[in-house]
């Protein structure tokens, strides 16, 4: 779950496999192997706290199980990290509702039928829970009863995550419910919107420059402007999103810990980046999401892959 407000930075973990998480194995030519594990994760926790992200959101609805949870949630409360995972209402058996209390600081549930009947164990936990609401153009109009359910089952928050195919004008009727529905829900629940566009963009964009500047200086945070940041199942960091193109991507852990991944990234490619959000700015309408239209601008564009980092960061 990406929340988006100002003050989130996140770091998304997609974990592999439970069985795999400590043995899993990427190859990419000339029989280079790289391994993606619990105390790799745990030191790319570390580094991403250094960097300014100070959230770490699980992805994955069959996260909830994985044996490697509880660890890497321990790790981001020490460093001062919240945690949050997303999944659906029928996987919240008590052992496992037991198991999270000492883990998630905020647990993502799944807006769908029947979802009343299984939210009093999560209440009785007092795990601060959102519900989740995957928006698509058919269910626009019940967005209003969504969120007058949330309030009335006791979420701290509900989380509208938009379907990418919605046109511009959909997201502008969804963006105006949703200023309606935080007026007439003020202080009783949080209401997010997973989109990032022109209309909550957290960076002036006259800032990019500033921002690629102090991120040498260390005056701002790698996280002022990429959230979330995104390691894949296969150990693979992007900007922004799941599967952003290649052309973008940081590295590979394994190769190179978080931290030189990141110091070679805004060395080599920030600016880069901030070149192309400008362009794609001047074009996108207020309410598209700036991730997709990033990523489309980004496909094709040539990489320089692992190795070239690799030996950058002399690792």
């Amino acid at each position: 779950m990406n929340l988006a407000i100002p003050d989130i930075r996140t770091l998304e973990i997609h974990l592999p496999p439970s069985g795999y998480l400590t043995s899993c194995r990427r190859s990419y030519g000339a029989g280079t192997r790289n391994e993606l594990g619990v105390p790799l994760l745990e030191s790319a926790i570390r580094d991403a706290a250094a960097l300014g992200y100070n959230f770490l959101a699980i992805a994955g609805e069959q996260s909830i199980s994985h044996t490697g949870l509880s660890s890497l949630c321990r790790e981001a409360h020490r460093m001062r990290m919240l945690t949050t995972l997303t999944t659906r209402a029928g996987l919240l058996t008590p052992k496992r509702i037991k198991s999270l209390v000492m883990s998630i600081d905020l647990l993502g549930i799944r807006y769908e039928a029947g979802l009343a009947q299984n939210l009093d164990p999560v209440r009785k936990s007092e795990i601060p829970f959102a519900l989740v609401y995957h928006l698509t153009a058919a269910n626009i109009g019940e967005l209003e009863p969504a969120a007058a359910f949330a309030v009335a089952q006791g979420a701290a928050m509900f989380q509208v995550v938009p379907a990418q195919e919605l046109a511009d004008q959909d997201m502008a009727t969804v963006w105006m419910v949703i200023e309606c529905l935080r007026d007439m829900h003020r202080e009783k629940l949080a209401i997010q919107v997973d989109v990032l566009n022109r209309y909550n963009l957290r960076q002036d964009p006259a800032r990019f420059d500033a921002w690629v500047r102090g991120l040498t200086e260390k005056q701002t945070a790698l996280g002022d402007l990429i959230t979330p940041l995104v390691i894949q199942e296969d150990g693979l960091v992007v900007p922004l999103q799941h599967g952003f193109p290649l052309s973008q991507a940081m590295g590979f852990l394994g190769e190179a810990k978080l931290e030189a991944l990141a110091r070679v990234w805004i060395r080599d490619r920030a600016a880069d980046f901030c070149q192309r959000y400008r362009r794609v700015l001047t074009s996108a309408p207020m309410f598209a999401d700036l991730r997709q239209l990033l990523a489309r601008s980004s496909k094709g564009t040539a990489m320089s892959i692992v190795m070239p980092l690799r030996m950058a960061t002399g690792v």
